[in-house]
């Protein structure tokens, strides 16, 4: 995900989703400030909180994320929760992790982030290291779908996938 403007916070940024970041365009909004131990303090500027109106799986109850990308671990960012900035999920672009992903998405899933026929999407892959291996892997099972003209996000599940949930990575 490349971010079309972002404020910074040490060496993490945080991504916006607006055309227009600049301190006039944003004259009158307030930061939301989150604390979190893994980022520092974070300034989270409307334009730059994504909704997931169902949550992500096994979080349903947070709603609002942002993207933050701190600039040693690029092209890894996070998803941190704006409801409890504690929580974070690794993502990376579907793609970076496999590149010829191309799951076929649920008109549902299309309809839960208001995309619009033909409209295309940012597939993020959750990531996770494995306690067993230490080795990176990627859900490419329940891609994290993202409408960045709408700031809507949706994790969808890929029923009958030929796609791993522990898509190794870097092995080649």
């Amino acid at each position: 995900m490349t971010p079309i403007a972002a404020s910074s916070a040490e060496t993490c940024t945080v991504v916006s989703f607006a055309g227009n970041t600049s301190p006039e365009a944003r004259a009158g909004d307030v930061p939301r400030i989150l604390e979190s131990r893994r980022f520092g303090r974070l300034e989270v500027f409307p334009d730059q909180v994504l909704t997931f109106s169902a949550g992500l799986l096994g979080f349903e109850e947070l709603h609002e994320f942002c993207v933050v990308a701190p600039e040693a671990l690029q092209p890894l960012t996070f998803l941190v929760s704006c409801d409890d900035p504690g929580v974070a999920f690794p993502v990376l672009p579907a793609r970076t992790c496999l590149a010829d992903y191309a799951p076929t998405i649920p008109p549902d899933a299309r309809e839960a982030v208001e995309a619009q026929p033909g409209q295309p999407l940012e597939i993020l892959a959750i990531c996770a290291v494995a306690q067993d291996t230490l080795t990176l892997h990627a859900n490419l099972r329940g891609p994290v779908l993202v409408n960045p003209l709408r700031r809507l996000g949706f994790q969808v599940v890929l029923h009958d996938s030929p796609y791993s949930l522990r898509h190794l990575l870097g092995a080649g």
